[in-house]
Order: C-alpha cells, then sequence, then structure tokens
C-alpha cells in the first residue's frame, strides 16, 4: 500500500478517472484520520463511506475474507460472545464455505460483496469491472435469496469507474478508517495490535480486519475489552 505522504501528493494531482489506492493517515487523539482528498471526494460523490456516524461513540468491524484459512469459526465464537455484528467481506472462491456463510448469516450478521476474483479493479475495462462485482453478486443472490448489500474493492484499490459499477448493482461502498497490517501469514502479535488498534480508535470508526492470521482471535479477545473501557459500543451493519 502506498505511503500516506504519497498518497496525499497523488490525491492532490488527480484528474478524473484517477485510480485510488486507498489509505488513512492514524492519529491517537479519537479524531477521525486523515484520508486521501481525491479519494475521500469520490466515495461521497457514490455513497461511499469510510466512516460511521462521527457523532457517536460507535465502532463498526468488518473483515476481509478471501479465503478460509481456519480461522472464522474462532472469529464469530468471539463476535457471538459480545453480541457484536459484522461485516464480512466475501470473495468469489469463499462461497464454497456454506457452513460458515450460514453461520454468519444466522447470528445476524452482513455478508459484503469482495469481487469475485480479488483483482486490481481499476486496471480491468468497464466490462471487467463490472463482471468481477456482478459474478459475485449474481452467485451470492442465487445461493442465499439475498443480495449483497455492501462492496469493498480489493486492495482499496478504485476509482470513479470502480464505484459506478458497484452503484449499479445497489452496492454501498465501505472502506474503513482503521487498519493494521495483519494479513500476512507470519502469526501477529495479538496484544501490541490491539493496543495498536484501540490506540487509533475514533467516533465513526471503520475496523478493518483480515481472518487470515492465525493472531486475530486472540487479537479481538483482547481489543474488544479495550474498546468498551474506552466507552465505545459496537454499531451494527445497518447503520451503515
Amino acid at each position: 500500500m502506498l505511503s500516506v505522504s504519497i498518497l496525499s501528493a497523488f490525491s492532490a494531482l488527480a484528474q478524473p478517472g484517477a485510480a485510488v489506492s486507498w489509505g488513512v493517515t492514524p492519529n491517537t487523539q479519537e479524531k477521525t484520520p486523515g484520508a486521501p482528498e481525491y479519494g475521500a471526494e469520490l466515495l461521497a460523490g457514490h455513497n461511499g463511506i469510510y466512516i460511521g456516524d462521527t457523532s457517536q461513540r460507535k465502532v463498526y468491524f468488518t473483515f476481509d475474507l478471501g479465503y478460509e484459512a481456519g480461522y472464522t469459526a474462532a472469529v464469530l465464537d468471539i463476535l457471538k460472545e459480545h453480541d457484536i455484528k459484522a461485516v464480512f467481506f466475501l470473495c468469489g472462491n469463499y462461497l464454497r464455505e456454506k457452513d460458515l456463510i450460514a453461520r454468519m448469516i444466522a447470528e445476524g450478521h452482513s455478508i459484503g460483496n469482495h469481487t469475485d476474483r480479488h483483482k486490481n479493479l481499476p486496471t480491468l475495462s468497464d466490462e471487467g469491472i463490472k463482471k468481477d462485482i456482478t459474478a459475485l453478486q449474481e452467485n451470492f443472490l442465487k445461493e442465499y435469496g439475498a443480495p449483497m448489500r455492501f462492496f469493498r474493492p480489493p486492495e482499496g484499490r478504485f476509482c470513479e469507474r470502480t464505484l459506478r459499477a458497484a452503484e449499479a448493482q445497489s452496492l454501498r461502498t465501505v472502506l474503513w478508517s482503521v487498519a493494521i497490517v495483519d494479513w500476512g501469514k507470519q502469526p501477529i502479535d495479538a496484544r501490541a495490535n490491539a493496543d495498536k488498534i484501540a490506540g487509533r480508535l475514533h467516533p465513526g470508526a471503520v475496523i478493518l480486519c483480515h481472518i487470515t492470521n492465525a493472531g486475530t482471535p486472540p487479537m479481538l479477545k483482547l481489543l474488544i475489552p479495550k474498546i468498551i473501557e474506552k466507552g465505545y459500543t459496537t454499531g451494527v451493519p445497518d447503520e451503515l
């Protein structure tokens, strides 16, 4: 992911149709983090968001799932224990995990569209972008009888064509305002990363986590009490 300084410079020079690689400038003062100006403008112009209601001390959990690494059931157990509802952004190959998806739905979580093939969308043609979004949308609708409502571009890379394609499917693009590097195979330090996320919280925070790392479940066990201690509650997907 591009550094924030590069993102800021890029945003200032961006022309219509330019691509955005999403990233934010975290702070520890519980304020809305800085975001790429051009990217934030694109989101706002196409019904997209990266934060919730900043007037309320609520945070929102979102999880990106390109594939099942064996940790999702443990994450669901933790969320159920604390009555937390999240958005799970799935890719096409995850639709084979029928039992886990059925559990997500039964326990009140929302399933989001993370594209069928997890491609770098701005590099695709208009038809390619449409196909990667609609293939997953149609397959999920056929299997579960309800459309996905949220969309997140792979790696946070998007352009105006991407947002228009999502809008055409009645999808709301949701990025994030709090994230850590947690997608590698080397287990993350659960305590250090729980502290890092807790230190970056702000009203309306949309937290991004991946469930491809063995350290994610123990990190969540430590993080959720910290969220409560700081006086925050967890919002539900419908509020987004």
